[in-house]
């Protein structure tokens, strides 16, 4: 979240409309999570309590051996008038390609 949030303008200057944050999370923890980044009209929060969209992308985590039940995995997404344009999902606990900044360029 931090380097979408510093990487706002530069981001959008390349074309993008909505930069948008998705978890498997209800609509109220999305909300706080929203206000402690501080994330305003910047960044598009956006609850997938049940994960729904995360199974039907095929990204959903399993961590239920370590008390965390389905969550999902890591990644960034850019979609263009509705269609995936590139999708970087990383490798268990990595932090690389889903980067803002790896995002930014490849824009």
């Amino acid at each position: 979240m931090p380097g979408f949030l510093a990487n706002h303008d530069a981001i959008k200057a390349k074309g993008v409309d909505t930069i948008a944050c998705i978890s498997v999370n209800d609509p109220f923890v999305m909300g706080a999570w929203a206000k402690d980044q501080g994330t305003g009209d910047k960044v598009m929060m956006l609850g997938d309590g049940n994960g729904e969209f995360t199974e039907a992308m095929g990204l959903v985590l399993d961590a239920t051996r370590n008390g965390l039940g389905r969550r999902s995995q890591r990644y960034a997404m850019v979609v263009e008038d509705g269609t995936i344009k590139g999708l970087f999902v990383e490798k268990p606990g990595a932090f690389e390609v889903s980067a803002a900044e790896a995002v930014l360029k490849g824009l």
